[in-house]
């Protein structure tokens, strides 16, 4: 090719064991990189901007299909809903002469086809609201890869919320600076920290007392943590977004979460 333009890139639409999406009716996105279209099993990227070839394009796409994966997971389960490459539209801007008329095709072809077996039990009337004011971040995902661990039980559910609290702490050097850099009040960080470190029964605990006793977590102990780290793994795609467009966030605080 002479000048080869990306046109569109298509993407498999794969739904998580027990869900299903039959009645959701199909959904759109103009940004302006891209005209997002998704109808059934089939995600298309209509490529605005000018890409050479299929990896500088899905570098585009595959960023966002990822942020709006995590915020998926968060609202739904992990893998309710995901997005796997099958090709690329690519055509010649300047054919030679004899080629004006003809369209050039590269097909790209994903290199996992594995398929599996869905048993349908929730139908879902539709599709997830599309990912806004989100971008995914590496602290993004090393958090929501640890909640992910936890909500298929492999994972302790102290060890996920110390480690995403860690990610926090370290990327802002200490806690009152993770504190400041996210809008997040440190009382929600210093209770998560306390939770996470000196709570739970003899199998989750990751510290013993000098005694040897445990403290497990109660029923609304657990459900505060979950909560917390769902709404700090939004956060830092949040201040992603933040930075790069210049807008404020509001501040998390312990009124945002249930009482304990």
């Amino acid at each position: 090719m002479n000048d080869p333009h990306v046109k569109a890139l298509y993407y498999r639409v794969i739904v998580g064991e027990d869900i299903d999406y039959d009645n959701a009716p199909p959904v759109s996105e103009i940004t302006d990189e891209f005209d997002l279209s998704i109808d059934g099993d089939i995600a298309i990227f209509e490529m605005k901007k000018h890409y050479p070839t299929a990896g500088e394009a899905r570098a585009v796409a595959d960023g966002y299909l990822r942020a709006w994966e995590i915020l998926i997971g968060l609202e739904y389960d992990p893998d309710d809903l995901r997005f796997v490459f099958d090709r690329a539209d690519v055509i010649d801007r300047s054919p030679h002469e004899t080629e004006k008329n003809i369209m050039n095709l590269q097909a790209h072809i994903a290199a996992s086809t594995a398929t599996s077996n869905i048993h349908l039990h929730v139908s879902r009337g539709r599709y997830p609201s599309f990912p806004k004011n989100f971008i995914e971040s590496t602290d993004a995902e090393t958090m929501y890869l640890r909640y992910k661990a936890y909500r298929q039980n492999r994972e302790k559910l102290t060890s996920m919320a110390y480690v995403c609290f860690t990610v926090l702490k370290a990327s802002a050097g200490g806690l009152e600076k993770a504190a400041k850099q996210y809008y997040i009040s440190s009382k929600v960080l210093k209770k998560l920290s306390e939770l996470s470190t000196t709570r739970g029964g003899a199998t989750e605990a990751r510290k013993c007392t000098g005694n040897g006793t445990f403290t497990p977590l109660s029923p609304k102990e657990k459900e505060w943590i979950v909560s917390v780290i769902k709404a700090l793994i939004r956060r830092v795609g949040e201040s992603e977004y933040a930075r790069s467009t210049g807008t404020e966030l509001k501040q998390i605080t312990m009124g945002d979460f249930p009482k304990i």
